[in-house]
C-alpha cells in the first residue's frame, strides 16, 4: 500500500510541479516539490522510505528538468536518508517551525550535494553569490511549502490506513 501510496504522490508532484510550481518564482527561484514530498515522506516513513523515493523522485526530476541525469538523485537520496534517520529519533512530531526549519536545511543541503557533480561534469566554477541567493530563497520557499504537503501527506497515510509511520 505505501508503494501505491507514494507512487500516487510522484504524480501528484509532477503534476503540481509542472502545472503550478513552475509558473511562481521569486527573484528567478521556483521552490522544489520533489524535495519537498522527499523530506515528507522520509519523515513519516523513516530512512530507508526516504531514500528510495528520494532516488526515485530524484530521477523523474531530473528527467524533467533535463539537469545533470543522477545529480538529483543521490542528493535527495542523501537527504531522504538523513531525514528519515532524523525522524526514527523522535516518537512526536516536533512543532511545525522544525519541520519548516529541517526541510529549509535539507533544501540548502540537497543544493550544495548537487554541486558536486554539476562542477565535476560541466568543470566551470559556480557564481557563488548567484548560487547562495538561489539557495536561500529556494530554502525559504520550501520551508513554507512543507506546512501544506505535510498536512496533506498526514491525510493521505490516515485515508490509505498506513499506520506504520514514525509519528503517531
Amino acid at each position: 500500500m505505501k508503494v501505491i501510496h507514494h507512487g500516487v504522490w510522484l504524480i501528484l508532484v509532477l503534476l503540481l510541479q509542472s502545472a503550478a510550481i513552475n509558473y511562481i518564482s521569486f527573484f528567478g527561484v521556483h521552490a522544489g516539490m520533489f524535495l519537498v514530498a522527499v523530506v515528507v515522506i522520509a519523515l513519516y516513513g523513516g530512512r530507508i522510505q526516504g531514500m528510495v523515493c528520494g532516488m526515485i523522485y530524484g530521477l523523474v526530476f531530473d528527467l524533467l528538468i533535463g539537469r545533470v541525469i543522477g545529480a538529483d538523485v543521490i542528493s535527495f537520496a542523501a537527504v531522504g536518508y538523513i531525514m528519515g534517520a532524523v525522524s526514527e529519533k523522535h516518537y512526536t512530531p516536533p512543532p511545525f517551525y522544525i519541520f519548516m526549519l529541517l526541510t529549509a536545511a535539507s533544501t540548502a543541503a540537497a543544493e550544495i550535494i548537487y554541486m558536486i557533480p554539476y562542477v565535476a561534469v560541466l568543470g566551470g566554477d559556480l557564481p557563488l553569490l548567484n548560487t547562495l541567493k538561489t539557495i536561500l530563497i529556494e530554502s525559504a520557499l520550501n520551508a513554507v511549502l512543507v506546512l501544506p504537503v505535510m498536512w496533506c501527506m498526514k491525510q493521505t497515510l490516515s485515508l490509505c490506513k498506513i499506520k506504520n509511520t514514525n509519528f503517531r
